[in-house]
């Protein structure tokens, strides 16, 4: 009896095993061949190459499916463990999330990039915290999943630069993958709901049911009995779908909106068009070498105070650190090393409430996630950059201004921070010897504003603001002799991506 045709699907299955001898003479070895593949679960540490192979290859119809149903099964055997898990309803939402038929293959291709990272973390987190309680927050679920997300972006990055994926958003016309998948991802979020994933599950149900009734039908004893068992517990988690979604649909919304701020930061931080090359553009600076802001100040003095000593020197002891606190002593990592000797009379650590919004003044290539910052209320009662100047002590060769970011202190445990007055700052030379006017007085920045030091690297990028304008303008020929940037900058996040 000749072997019947090949279903498409069954030609998927191709992708992920070689079949065995016996496929072309016996059906018994087709259907034993299917089983195995389903069986397979999520890898534990993929490579890159795996990673941009993986992407790839989802991006090809029922190839795609059937991936997508390894990992449905892989979520129901967790789910029959414990279905009043919300950590495994979660990892089942985002599997449902790649079944979704609005989303274009290099949306998806992008996102489970992403999210195969994020729900091996959700397994393992959700074993350690989970502990019976059946409530999730988001803020909770991004916390525990934010190291996870930045290895995907990693390997994200991977595959996006690889040939066939450039070659493939060229042929769409998407010159910055990174803000189309932010785009495409928020607007999922907001349209995400119970009845979606519900019939997301439905359409991955009726193609596992195709598969595993063959199974059944050809396989050996074995094999067949347990495709059975599997087949009752996809019914059975289907019967509960609307009340363990329930559980996960707040947390995944929160989390996708995260996600889609720190696919929009990396997109900024790339600033290239990934079908092609780096933009090859100069910057124009912002900021002036300090001996043309040694001669500018002596034409005009501007915000600076002429003085033998400063009105708030700076503290000469570091502060000791509390437990849990980072160092700011002359011994503190970079970019740490010997900050508290820019606060004056006193320097307190505290922990900044969920909520706290803090600025950051900076330049078109100033960092957002910095040391320096203000309290909102600081920053909204500067009138004007000679104020901004002035108040915290900030020469102009350190940071040019324009642009300012705002960030959020998100639900959690808050952020870690030190504050106290700015102490006065002196102008020194290129040599570091101080500069003086003709009298032999020294030139200051007065200080003396609450300034905010914190650990650039506690800052989560998600809760980083878009770039705003200080409304001060970029610099001026009359005070900054810096040339102003030509046109219109572009307001683009730019992160310090440094290791702890």
């Amino acid at each position: 009896m000749p072997t019947p045709a090949a279903n498409p699907l069954e030609n998927a299955l191709a992708w992920f095993a070689s079949a065995p001898a016996r496929w072309l003479g016996e059906a018994e070895g087709v259907a034993e061949w299917v089983w195995v593949v389903l069986q397979g679960d999520f890898a534990d540490d993929p490579t890159t190459a795996q990673t941009i192979t993986g992407g790839l290859i989802s991006m090809i119809p029922l190839v795609d499916q059937l991936s997508d149903l390894r990992d449905l099964v892989a979520n129901v055997r967790a789910l029959r463990e414990d279905e009043n898990d919300p950590w495994r309803w979660v990892a089942l939402a985002l599997t449902l999330l790649g079944l979704f038929p609005t989303l274009g293959s290099p949306v998806k291709a992008g996102l489970k990039v992403v999210v195969a990272e994020a729900r091996r973390e959700v397994y393992r987190v959700g074993k350690v915290a989970y502990k019976g309680r059946n409530r999730l927050e988001g803020s909770k679920l991004w916390k525990e999943t934010a190291a996870s997300v930045e290895r995907g972006i990693g390997r994200l990055d991977a595959l996006l630069a690889s040939a066939p994926m450039r070659k493939a958003l060229a042929g769409l016309r998407i010159d910055e993958p990174y803000r189309y998948l932010s785009q495409e991802i928020r607007a999922l979020a907001s349209s995400l709901d119970t009845k979606s994933l519900r019939a997301a599950y439905d359409r991955a149900l009726d193609a596992l049911e195709w598969v595993l009734s063959r199974v059944q039908r050809w396989g050996a004893s074995a094999s067949s009995g347990a495709a059975g068992e599997l087949l009752a517990s996809l019914v059975r988690i289907r019967g509960r779908l609307n009340d363990g979604l329930a559980l996960a649909l707040e947390p995944l919304r929160h989390w996708l909106d995260c996600l889609a701020r720190r696919l929009e930061v990396q997109g900024d931080m790339q600033y290239r068009a990934m079908v092609n090359a780096r933009n090859g553009h100069l910057v124009v600076p912002t900021k002036m070498p300090v001996n043309r802001v040694v001669a500018a100040i002596r034409r005009v003095p501007g915000p600076v105070i002429r003085a033998a000593d400063s009105a708030n020197p700076g503290l000469l002891t570091a502060p000791q650190v509390p437990p849990g606190h980072f160092d700011i002593s002359p011994s503190a990592k970079y970019p740490l090393t010997g900050v508290y000797a820019t606060f004056s009379k006193r320097v307190v650590a505290d922990v900044l409430r969920p909520g706290t919004r803090l600025v950051r003044v900076v330049d078109p290539q100033s960092t957002d996630n910095g040391v320096y910052w203000m309290l909102e209320s600081e920053f909204k009662a500067l009138r004007s950059k000679d104020a901004w100047r002035s108040r915290f002590a900030v020469w102009h060769h350190w940071n040019g201004n324009g642009e300012f970011v705002v960030y959020e202190v998100p639900s959690g445990p808050g952020l870690r921070v030190w504050r106290g007055p700015a102490a006065s700052q002196e102008l020194r030379d290129q040599s570091g010897k101080p500069v003086t006017d003709v009298g032999g007085e020294k030139l200051w920045l007065p200080g003396g504003a609450e300034q905010i030091a914190v650990h650039p690297l506690d800052l989560d990028p998600s809760f980083l603001s878009r770039r705003g304008k200080t409304g001060w303008g970029y610099a001026n020929e009359v005070d900054d002799f810096v040339l102003a940037p030509i046109g219109v900058p572009e307001l683009r996040n730019n992160l310090w991506e440094g290791k702890r």
